[in-house]
Protein backbone atom coordinates (compact mmCIF):
# COMPACT_ATOMS: atom_id res chain seq x y z
CA UNK A 1 0.00 0.00 0.00
CA UNK A 2 1.21 3.50 -0.79
CA UNK A 3 0.30 7.35 0.51
CA UNK A 4 -0.24 9.77 -2.29
CA UNK A 5 -1.21 13.46 -1.80
CA UNK A 6 -2.94 15.76 -3.76
CA UNK A 7 -2.28 19.42 -4.12
CA UNK A 8 -1.01 21.74 -6.35
CA UNK A 9 2.93 21.49 -6.83
CA UNK A 10 4.38 23.35 -3.52
CA UNK A 11 2.51 21.04 -1.76
CA UNK A 12 3.64 17.67 -3.63
CA UNK A 13 6.51 18.94 -3.69
CA UNK A 14 7.26 19.77 -0.14
CA UNK A 15 5.65 15.64 0.67
CA UNK A 16 8.08 14.36 -2.13
CA UNK A 17 11.23 15.21 -0.23
CA UNK A 18 9.68 12.55 2.10
CA UNK A 19 9.49 10.06 -0.48
CA UNK A 20 5.89 10.25 -0.99
CA UNK A 21 4.35 10.17 -4.28
CA UNK A 22 2.41 13.50 -5.24
CA UNK A 23 -0.04 13.79 -7.39
CA UNK A 24 -0.56 17.29 -9.06
CA UNK A 25 -4.11 19.14 -9.46
CA UNK A 26 -4.22 22.63 -10.76
CA UNK A 27 -7.87 23.40 -10.94
CA UNK A 28 -11.33 21.52 -10.19
CA UNK A 29 -11.10 19.47 -13.63
CA UNK A 30 -8.21 18.24 -13.18
CA UNK A 31 -8.53 17.29 -9.76
CA UNK A 32 -11.65 14.99 -10.18
CA UNK A 33 -10.14 13.28 -13.26
CA UNK A 34 -6.59 12.75 -10.91
CA UNK A 35 -9.12 11.10 -8.20
CA UNK A 36 -11.05 8.76 -10.19
CA UNK A 37 -7.59 7.16 -10.83
CA UNK A 38 -6.38 6.74 -7.48
CA UNK A 39 -9.73 5.29 -6.86
CA UNK A 40 -9.10 2.86 -9.46
CA UNK A 41 -5.54 1.90 -7.93
CA UNK A 42 -5.27 -0.99 -5.75
CA UNK A 43 -2.00 0.00 -4.54
CA UNK A 44 -3.25 3.33 -3.02
CA UNK A 45 -3.98 2.92 0.84
CA UNK A 46 -4.06 6.29 1.94
CA UNK A 47 -4.91 9.88 -0.19
CA UNK A 48 -4.04 12.90 1.59
CA UNK A 49 -5.54 15.60 -0.30
CA UNK A 50 -5.01 19.70 0.28
CA UNK A 51 -8.24 21.07 2.43
CA UNK A 52 -9.07 23.24 -0.68
CA UNK A 53 -10.56 20.28 -2.45
CA UNK A 54 -12.70 19.53 0.57
CA UNK A 55 -16.24 20.27 -0.70
CA UNK A 56 -15.50 19.30 -4.23
CA UNK A 57 -14.39 15.94 -3.04
CA UNK A 58 -17.77 15.91 -0.81
CA UNK A 59 -19.97 16.64 -3.44
CA UNK A 60 -18.32 13.84 -6.09
CA UNK A 61 -16.93 11.49 -4.09
CA UNK A 62 -18.64 11.13 -0.43
CA UNK A 63 -20.68 8.32 -1.19
CA UNK A 64 -17.94 6.40 -2.67
CA UNK A 65 -16.33 6.29 0.53
CA UNK A 66 -19.10 5.32 2.20
CA UNK A 67 -18.69 1.56 0.74
CA UNK A 68 -15.06 1.44 1.20
CA UNK A 69 -12.02 1.06 3.99
CA UNK A 70 -9.35 1.75 1.16
CA UNK A 71 -8.53 4.39 0.37
CA UNK A 72 -8.50 6.21 3.66
CA UNK A 73 -8.89 9.32 2.74
CA UNK A 74 -6.95 12.63 5.21
CA UNK A 75 -7.45 16.15 4.46
CA UNK A 76 -4.55 18.37 5.36
CA UNK A 77 -4.44 22.25 5.71
CA UNK A 78 -3.29 23.95 1.75
CA UNK A 79 -0.19 25.53 1.69
CA UNK A 80 -1.86 28.61 1.37
CA UNK A 81 -3.81 28.27 4.49
CA UNK A 82 -6.56 27.05 5.81
CA UNK A 83 -9.55 26.49 3.29
CA UNK A 84 -12.46 24.21 5.51
CA UNK A 85 -12.72 25.11 9.16
CA UNK A 86 -14.67 22.47 10.86
CA UNK A 87 -14.92 21.22 14.75
CA UNK A 88 -12.55 18.80 15.49
CA UNK A 89 -16.39 16.28 15.66
CA UNK A 90 -17.15 17.41 12.41
CA UNK A 91 -14.27 16.55 10.64
CA UNK A 92 -13.81 13.14 12.50
CA UNK A 93 -17.42 12.46 11.08
CA UNK A 94 -16.15 13.42 7.50
CA UNK A 95 -13.51 10.81 8.07
CA UNK A 96 -15.50 8.01 9.30
CA UNK A 97 -18.33 8.38 7.82
CA UNK A 98 -20.24 8.61 11.09
CA UNK A 99 -22.16 11.22 13.46
CA UNK A 100 -20.38 10.95 16.96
Amino acid sequence: MKLVIVGNEEECLGFSLAGIEGIIAEDDAMFLEKMHTLFGDRDVGVIAIADRYFSLFSKHFSSMIEKRALPAIVFIPSIDGIHHASSLKEYLATILGIRL
